[in-house]
């Protein structure tokens, strides 16, 4: 129904250095900057971020799987792990092992370092908080099999994202029954940065599901523990952090669910003069649709 992933857009703080660090330490190169427009706030109904500064960044390997940074000089650099909503994008890497070493502690702290999977040897992955407390985990993945991609370029594109939600079942009625995604049974994993940030016992385990969403794209649901609460933003402007996921989607008039709004046309990279829409997620995650 939707995928693959085309965008996640940040709120961030700082936009020059999310762009300067992304540069400099991801390989990731600025290919669009500019305002957010009357016609983009009008989708998404959200009149505050008219005028916001923002910029397009594309992976090294030149894979259309974009960052957009969307300066909002109110946020605070802080974590969302303790909030609902879009919680962290995961990049194919390479070799995670050469990664500790490369990122500099003034912009990264770095939560876990590389790792095996609890649930498979042929996938390891470390993760670190960027310049503005966003979570980032870098992961290479070893095993072909596994339909996830693989890294073109030492850092490379988004190919997950991290969905908080406050049961199981809500992440399933939405994206196994309404958006009639491929979703995997769900399971108990070890969740190690969610653990350290919220002081877990790091070998807590927490339900975990995966939904494709096109060739090599995965949403990750996630049961979140109980004390988590939804993220707070102003209403009229976009959350803070990991704020909207953009998907591709064949036919946007066939959407089975009401969207805040649609328009005919947007122009730029991403939108090259298609149709798009904003839809709202069970657990107040932000979900872009744009017609491929």
């Amino acid at each position: 129904m939707i995928g693959p992933i085309l965008a996640v857009t940040l709120s961030v703080p700082n936009i020059q250095l999310s762009e300067n660090v992304y540069s400099k330490f991801l390989g990731y190169e600025t290919i669009e900057r500019g305002e957010l427009s009357k016609e983009v706030a009008s989708i998404w109904n959200t009149p505050l971020a008219v005028g916001k500064k923002y910029i397009l960044m594309q992976p090294e390997s030149g894979e259309p799987v974009y960052l957009r940074f969307i300066e909002s000089p109110n946020v605070k650099p802080q974590h969302t792990l303790n909030t609902f909503g879009w919680n962290a994008i995961e990049l194919h890497a390479k070799d995670v092992d050469k990664i500790p070493s490369m990122l500099d502690e003034e912009y990264f702290e770095i939560i876990s370092l590389p790792r095996n999977l609890s649930s498979s040897d042929d996938i390891k992955a470390m993760q670190v908080l960027g310049p503005s407390k966003e979570l980032i985990y870098f992961t290479t993945v070893k095993n072909p099999a596994f339909g996830l991609g693989a890294a073109k370029s030492f850092i490379d594109r988004v190919f997950i994202v991290i969905n908080a939600g406050k049961t199981m079942q809500s992440h399933l009625n939405f994206y196994k029954e309404q958006l009639q995604l491929e979703v995997s049974e769900p399971q108990k994993v070890r969740m190690s940065a969610l653990n350290k940030i919220i002081n877990r016992n790091p070998e807590d385990k927490h339900l975990l599901a995966t939904a494709k969403v096109g060739d090599g794209f995965v949403i990750e649901l996630d049961e979140y523990p109980e004390e988590t609460i939804l993220r707070k933003y102003e209403i009229g402007d976009i959350p803070p952090g990991i704020s909207i996921v953009t998907f591709g989607i064949e036919n946007i008039d066939n959407f089975p669910l009401p969207s805040v709004s649609s328009s005919e046309k947007l122009s730029g990279k991403l939108y090259q003069d298609k149709k798009s829409a904003l839809i709202i997620g069970p657990n107040n995650e932000w979900i872009e649709i744009i017609e491929n």
